[in-house]
């Protein structure tokens, strides 16, 4: 699994790095501004999916501990 997991983070540091040479690559300072700005609400977007998902998986938790255990 740590083998795996090297993978991911070698794969996700290459893609950083391809993001970061790109913008880099923007000389247009109202293009990069807008990227940017695009980048910070995907990314806001994201973590408010994420957090709104692991509610409503936290209430299924929840709704899953009032069902009985067994049928009578």
């Amino acid at each position: 699994m740590a083998m795996n997991d090297d993978f991911e983070s070698d794969m996700r540091r290459r893609e950083d790095l391809r993001l970061i040479k790109a913008f880099l690559g923007i000389t247009d300072a109202h293009k990069r501004r807008r990227i940017l700005e695009l980048a910070e609400r995907l990314a806001e977007d994201a973590a408010s999916n994420a957090a709104g998902l692991a509610a409503a998986e936290a209430s299924t938790v929840e709704e899953c501990r009032d069902v009985p255990d067994r049928i009578e």
